[in-house]
This record gives structure tokens, sequence and C-alpha cells, in this order.
């Protein structure tokens, strides 16, 4: 009994007691008989482990084969099933001579396929990881690996956010006013959503829109800034009801949620990279770690380590991007006949209605009851999580917050009374100055701080001395001081400048000069440029800040009787009947909202 209850138990541990409840097998079977195989097929019991016992070679060979998942780096065979490794073990019987002599397997009728697959699933469940990469591959090893989560608890609201990019499931458009009258349409077949998702309550605390091919640390950051700013719910184009009641981000709900700090930022591995320059803000802004595969739990592209952002974005697509019909859903069989980019030109589904809808999205799902949190809502529940700390909520510093998305870098002072030139600096392709810097030519020569501190306005700049003097604000000159415009969209500008695409005349605007060559490329096959998309959406958020409206009720209410379409969007209509024109038109553009009674 001593010796049955001392052997070791597959988890690891002693058998122990469990050793001595009855009928309990401790070990495999072991043959110790000749194997005599009857005209009815009986008598081999345990012969495929007498066979492997005699030759250990044999079964170490078999065991490396059934756990091997092939390599990445040369040709070789994957996906083995039973049958090949049945086969297999069949050859190398037969080399040892016992299909000569009718031994085991080859004197039964099933040449012991049974005995040899069950051996085949005992290897498996003995190497648990092994098995896991040979039967689903990397990702089947990573989630196994993974864990639920146990050993790293988050036991408090605002202690872990998660933060991940997504690409939505949809294909949308942009249209191109002609010069000639009407619009054109182009595809725009890449816009991303950036979220960041607090743990405890499920609550999303902030999120950007991108329009980008790829997401960057801007993109990042904004979403950062986002969640750390006052949130405005804006107005809705596409109905009167869209909002559920309640629906609203942290900020937008309470004044205590507003500037509210995490302590670890979770991303996966991908998002990891772009958001190595954005570790320093984190700590600096916000205080919070980057947790990442390199430094933590995580693995890369593993979706268990980020459970519930990932779980978010599955919600986000079947409430709401994947149940539309402009959809290219999670894999192609979800299309199912679908041409997602035709719909999406016949309908005229623009970006604009895709950033309305996921406004509303994220705002209602902060609001819908989840089953997990009590039946409360992610805000309701945040609230209700927040009256139970024991300690204060840690807030950033507005001023930090300001600049998160700021870009900073030493500039040299250029002109000076050597040169009959009042002082300048040059700066993301441009010419600063102001009065103050006009007057201090004792600073030519010398390098100065300047701050591009609006976003999406780089036409301003702050400036200091290397000693923290400040100079003011400096304006930049012509072409670029017209039209409120970010870096990324100057720096395209220039590129397309510099290459000689783009001629801009003395007096004009550059930006506006982008706009139009922009819109005058609707014939030729070429993507939306990112920077076109993001030029148009800085000047329609200023339209909206100084009108207090949104850009697409206005352009509804101010809609004509009959807008032209032109030939190329005509086109796309196909079986379009000829007289559909501005009816049809109308009838693809949402209704206008009515003003509420006060």
């Amino acid at each position: 009994m001593k010796t049955r209850c001392l052997l070791i138990h597959q988890d690891g541990e002693v058998w122990g007691w469990r050793a001595l409840v009855p009928w309990q097998r401790i070990s495999d079977y072991q043959r110790k008989t000749e194997i005599i195989v009857d005209k009815f097929g009986y008598g081999a019991v345990g012969a495929l482990n007498a066979t492997l016992n005699e030759h250990p070679g044999l079964r170490e060979k078999f065991r490396k084969r059934i756990l091997s998942a092939g390599t990445i780096r040369r040709i070789s065979e994957i996906k083995r099933n039973k049958y090949d490794h049945w086969r297999w073990f069949l050859d190398q019987l037969r080399q040892l001579g016992y299909e000569r002599d009718n031994k085991w397997p080859f004197n039964t009728k099933r040449l012991g396929y049974s005995s040899i697959c069950t051996h085949i699933a005992r290897v498996l469940r003995e190497e648990p990881e092994a098995a896991a990469l040979v039967t689903g591959g990397s990702e089947a090893k990573k989630k196994l690996l993974s864990g639920d989560g146990v050993d790293r608890p988050v036991q408090r609201v605002f202690e872990r956010v998660e933060m991940d990019a997504h690409k939505l499931d949809g294909r949308f458009s942009v249209l191109l006013p002609q010069p000639t009258g009407g619009y054109v349409q182009k595809i725009v077949h890449r816009l991303w959503v950036i979220v960041i998702l607090e743990v405890i309550s499920r609550c999303v605390l902030g999120y950007h829109f991108s329009m980008r091919k790829e997401v960057s640390k801007t993109d990042v950051l904004r979403a950062i800034k986002t969640a750390l700013t006052r949130w405005k719910r804006p107005p809705i184009s596409f109905g009167e009801h869209a909002y559920l009641s309640g629906a609203n981000l942290p900020s937008g709900d309470s004044e205590d949620f507003v500037g509210v700090c995490w302590d670890q930022t979770s991303v996966d591995g991908a998002l990891a990279e772009t958001c190595k320059p954005v570790i320093r803000v984190l700590a600096d802004a916000v205080g919070s770690e980057l947790i990442q595969p390199k430094n933590s739990f995580s693995a890369r592209r593993s979706k268990d380590d980020r459970p519930f952002i990932e779980t978010f974005f599955r919600t986000l697509g079947t409430r709401g991007f994947q149940k539309i019909s402009n959809t290219t859903g999670g894999k192609p069989s979800d299309k199912r006949g679908r041409n997602p980019e035709e719909i999406a030109l016949t309908s005229q589904f623009q970006i604009e209605y895709a950033r309305e809808l996921l406004t509303v999205l994220i705002a209602n799902y902060n609001a819908t009851p989840h089953s997990s949190l009590g039946s409360r809502s992610p805000l309701e529940y945040l609230r209700f999580r927040v009256r139970q700390l024991d300690q204060p909520l840690r807030y950033a510093d507005p001023t930090t917050v300001a600049d998160i998305v700021s870009f900073r870098k030493q500039c040299i002072v250029r002109g000076g009374f050597q040169q009959g030139r009042r002082p300048f600096i040059n700066f993301a392709h441009g010419r600063y100055t102001n009065d103050v810097l006009a007057q201090r030519h004792d600073l030519v020569g010398q390098k100065i701080w300047v701050i591009n501190h609006i976003e999406d306005d780089s036409r301003i700049v702050r400036a200091s001395t290397l000693g923290g003097q400040s100079l003011g604000l400096l304006r930049v000159s012509a072409p670029w001081n017209k039209l409120p415009h970010s870096l990324e969209v100057r720096t395209a500008i220039a590129s397309y400048i510099s290459q000689g695409k783009l001629q801009v005349a003395a007096g004009h605007d550059a930006v506006e000069a982008f706009v139009n060559y922009s819109e005058q490329q609707t014939d030729k096959k070429l993507p939306v440029h990112p920077a076109y998309l993001e030029a148009r959406r800085i000047l329609v958020d200023v339209a909206e800040a100084v009108t207090e409206q949104s850009m697409l009720h206005v352009a509804n209410e101010r809609l004509p009787a009959e807008v032209p379409v032109s030939n190329a969007h005509s086109r796309h209509r196909k079986g379009a009947s000829s007289h559909s024109g501005s009816s049809s038109l109308k009838r693809r553009l949402p209704a206008p909202r009515k003003a509420a009674n006060k």
C-alpha cells in the first residue's frame, strides 16, 4: 500500500489516499505473456505497450512524431492525422520484420488501428502545451498559456484599463465635390477605432476614430486625451432618438470623472510597438504603467490577455457595423454574396455617418445593462464602485493633458540685422515669427523651444527660450496661414509640393490647394489620401465648434430640390433607372432632424 500511495500522479503530486480507492488503476496494464491472437481476433490486450517496451527507441521516435508541429523556417509536414501516424508506425514495424513473422498487429483484422489511436490520444493528453501547438497552432498554444486572469487580479476601479485598436468591419465612401457641379464618391477602405476600457466596470473611458491606413502614435495619444478631458455628446443627424437614456462617456456623465487617472494600461504586442513613444506620456500625464508582452503576463496578439476589450469589439460589430449590409464581416464568408463597396457607393454611406454611428454605439454601450455587472450598466457600476473607494481618485493636471498631443522641438532663430531680416524660425515646413521675436536680434543663431500646442491647428505655436522665458505665440506665414490644419496634414502637403505633384500660387493657401487637388483626382483609381480625410475632419470640427451644429444636419437642411449626380457616380449605380436622380438621392440621405419644441 505504501508503494502505491507514493507513486506520482499525472498532476505532479503523489497519489496519496487516492491510490486506495477500490478498483482505482494507478498504472497502465503491462502484458507479461506472449501475444497470441485467436481466430476471433482476441488475445492482444496490451500488445501495443508490450511492443513499445521491446523497442524503446521506436517509442521515443513515435512520441516525437506525434508531438511535432513542423517547422516555420523550412518546408515540413504539418497537420498529421491519426491515419498518417498509424501508417508510419506500420512501416516502422515492417522494417523490424513484424509483417514477415506475422506478429501483432499484422495478424489482426484492423492492423491495430484502434490501439494506436488510443496511444496517440494519451500522448497528447500528457503534453498539453505541445498538443495545443499540434492541434490548434500557435494561437491555441498562446491561449492555453494565457490563463484566465486569476494571477493578475484587479481589486479597484481605475487600477487597470485595456487599450486596443480595431478596424471597422465595413466599407464607407467619401463625397468629393466637383468643379463642374455634383459629387463623385470614392471608397475609404480602412477606418480604425482606438478604445480605452476600464476593466472593473467595463466602461469605455475614451476612444479615437482614425482614418489612417495604420494606427499611429498620434491616434493613441488622442484616445488618451479624450479619456482625460470632458466629453460632450455630439448631435446626431440620422435620428432624434439614437441615444439611449443616460448614454455617455464617464467624463461627460459627471464632473468627478473628468481627468481621472489609472494605474496600468494593458495593450497587445501589435499596439505595444506603436506605444513605445507613448510610455513617457502615460507616466508623466497619467501616472500609468504600460503593460505589454515584454514586461508582463500578456502575449502578442492573444485575445485572452485582454478579454474585456476583445468582448467589447465583438459587441461593437454584432450590435452595429456587422448588422449593416455594407459590412465586410469578421471573415470572407460573412459577405454572403454581397458587394460592400457597391452598397456603400449606392447608399452613399459616408465616413461622417460611420463616425456618428460609432459615437452612438459606444455611448449606448456604456448605458446598456450587463449581466456580469449585476444587470447594471457600465456607467452605473462605475459610479457604484467609486462610492466604495477608501482612497481618493487621482486626477491629471489639465495643462499636461492639453499638451498630450503637442509636438516640441528646438529651432534655430534665423535672420537678424546682418541679413536685413527680422528674426524668425523655420518649423515643420513653415516660417514663424511675431512682434516679440522680431525684436530679439540677440537670439539669432541660438536655439529656442517651439511647441505646437493645438493639435488641429498648427498656424499658431508657443515659443520660449531654452531658459524658459516666454516669447509668446508665433504665427506662420503664407501659404500655411489661412485654413486650420495639423502638422501631419502639412507634412503630407509639403511632400506633394516637393515632388511636383502640387503647385501653390503666391497668395494662395496650401491646404485649400491640396483639398482641391484631392477632389479633382476622382477619375483615377487611387485611394483617398489620409491627409485629405484628416484635413476634411479638421475643417468640419472647426465649423461645428463655431456653429454648434452637426455639419451633416446643416447639409441636409440645405439640400436643394435637385442635386446633380455626376456620370462617374452613376456608373456605380448599376440597375438604377434614369429618372431616379434627385428623388433617389434624397432617399439615400437621412431625413433632417426636427427642432424640438421648448
